[in-house]
């Protein structure tokens, strides 16, 4: 895989308290279900395609900062291996009240990180291990939600991702996603670091200011 070479930054102002706020908003009002603002499309250059290009939706993760990665990877294997043999429903339950009290402040998370977990034989996988350079494309288009969490938004960001098979952030990925899916063994983390991004609502093409 190419080296990631390009300098990060940090994600668009009041971009990463979004996600954070839509997170607590599902754990407290929807059991935990994903709101679509965290589910992007994730965009890859892929040669396997007459495109070139091609398209995935994910549900991304935020990563905690470095300096309390360790110890939220310890409290999700803690709370899995402590709360399984109980049965999914205690385990989904405790995982959700876990997470009321995770999602509090931005301030929890690095600023300039995004994950997901996927399969490691899919095609996009494939792609970035040729070449990290991607994008994710956030858009929440409900004529119906006036509130601030879901009001219109269309935010392109671009970086790299690393395609990664072990490691910390493997580690927090893999225990987070382990509480609520179970083992997922066959399964490499992509840790995107964003450069630039975008307002690209209705064919605007907007720089956007960290």
């Amino acid at each position: 895989m190419k080296s990631l070479i390009r300098r990060t930054r940090p994600l668009p102002a009041g971009f990463l308290e979004w996600q954070v706020r839509l997170r607590a908003h599902t754990m407290e009002h929807d059991r935990g279900r994903p709101h679509v603002g965290v589910a992007p499309i994730l965009g890859v250059r892929n040669s396997a395609v007459r495109t070139g290009h091609s398209s995935h939706s994910i549900i991304c993760g935020l990563l905690p900062r470095e300096s309390q990665l360790a110890e939220c990877t310890k409290e999700f294997r803690t709370l899995y291996e402590t709360s399984q043999d109980q049965g999914a429903r205690v385990l989904y339950d405790r995982g959700i009240a876990y997470l009321r009290d995770y999602y509090q402040s931005s301030d929890s998370f690095e600023p300039d990180s995004l994950t997901t977990l996927l399969h490691r034989d899919l095609p996009v996988v494939d792609a970035l291990r040729s070449d990290p350079a991607c994008s994710l494309l956030f858009y929440v288009f409900d004529l119906e939600d006036r509130s601030e969490i879901g009001r219109l938004r269309c935010t392109e960001l671009h970086g790299e991702a690393e395609v990664l098979t072990g490691g910390p952030v493997y580690d927090n990925v893999w225990w987070h996603n382990t509480l609520f899916h179970g083992p997922a063994d066959e399964h490499v983390v992509l840790h995107f670091r964003h450069r630039e991004s975008y307002d690209t609502g209705f064919g605007r093409l907007e720089a956007l200011a960290p």
